[in-house]
């Protein structure tokens, strides 16, 4: 590959994803990043540029400056209850940004990887495989899955890649499931958590590395990406908390329904992830694995 072709373009790469994406890059790719609101001096500034992706022509201006052989799409509102209670934003963001970058991908020859979500589904069967019909329930959900039909439908090697729950520390910014855990407890308050609610949770170290095998590789199309161990959250915070010595305590089960009457949560997004393990190289971790990548003694 010469130079050009070694460019990478990362969305949302301050956020927690993106900043582990730039940490685990290979040696010899050239990352550069958008972000939005929120900067960090843990990246390298001169690769970094402030943008509204909403902006279709400094998209524009981007790709065209950059000529990256892929984009990594991580730029997104993750928060349910934010695209419950502020949907024409999420929808703009998550759905028509991601639409607008497909079509510019495409006609510019660049190689898009989108990263969707679990909660396409409604959480009524578990062990998802890429070829099951999506049903979203909450309005997140729907948001990703407009984006997925518009990524898999603008072709050119584009692949769409569902992740299942993250952990782990954030590189720069942003947080995590296992964060807000730890940094709640060791603040003396309880930790509420759904007991109802089981996903296949995966290392967001793990993730990094797959993410970057599917990125420089040559497949296109669906893939689902979570950890080999599916759990509830209950289960996850117990052995999170025995490997940061946090108290167990402070750990409380409650129903998802009981603590957000006006939000859907799917109840088992698990994942079966079949397809990934045949194609990737990088194994899929389990909890215990995954908790110790991430929170070294």
């Amino acid at each position: 590959m010469t130079d050009e072709q070694m460019r990478v373009l990362i969305t949302g790469i301050t956020g927690f994803i993106g900043g582990h994406l730039y940490r685990a890059a290979p040696k010899d790719i050239e990352v550069w990043g958008t972000y939005l609101d929120t900067a960090t001096e843990d990246i390298d500034a001169s690769r970094v540029l402030r943008v509204d992706l909403r902006n279709q022509e400094s998209l524009r201006a981007i790709l065209d400056g950059v000529r990256p052989v892929a984009v990594i799409h991580c730029a997104a509102y993750s928060r349910v209850a934010f695209c419950e209670s502020a949907p024409t934003a999420a929808w703009e963001m998550n759905s028509w940004v991601t639409s607008i970058l497909a079509k510019m991908c495409a006609e510019s020859g660049h190689r898009l990887i989108f990263l969707s979500s679990d909660m396409v589904f409604d959480g009524t069967k578990g062990r998802y495989k890429e070829k099951d019909e999506p049903q979203p329930i909450n309005f997140y959900g729907w948001t990703k899955l407009a984006a997925e039909r518009h990524v898999l439908n603008a072709g050119n090697g584009s692949v769409v890649v569902r992740v299942n729950l993250t952990y782990g520390p954030p590189v720069a910014s942003g947080s995590s499931f296992s964060e807000e855990v730890i940094e709640t407890v060791r603040s003396g308050q309880p930790y509420h958590l759904y007991a109802d609610q089981f996903r296949s949770f995966i290392s967001v170290q793990n993730l990094a590395q797959c993410l970057w095998e599917i990125a420089l590789g040559d497949f296109s199309g669906l893939i689902h990406l979570g950890g080999s161990e599916p759990t509830d959250r209950v289960t996850f915070a117990r052995k999170l908390a025995a490997r940061v010595n946090l108290d167990p305590d402070l750990l409380i089960p409650i129903t998802s329904k009981a603590a957000s009457p006006e939000i859907a949560y799917p109840k088992n997004n698990t994942f079966d992830l079949s397809l990934a393990s045949e194609i990737l190289k990088t194994p899929l971790l389990d909890l215990d694995e995954g908790l110790a990548v991430e929170y070294p003694s």
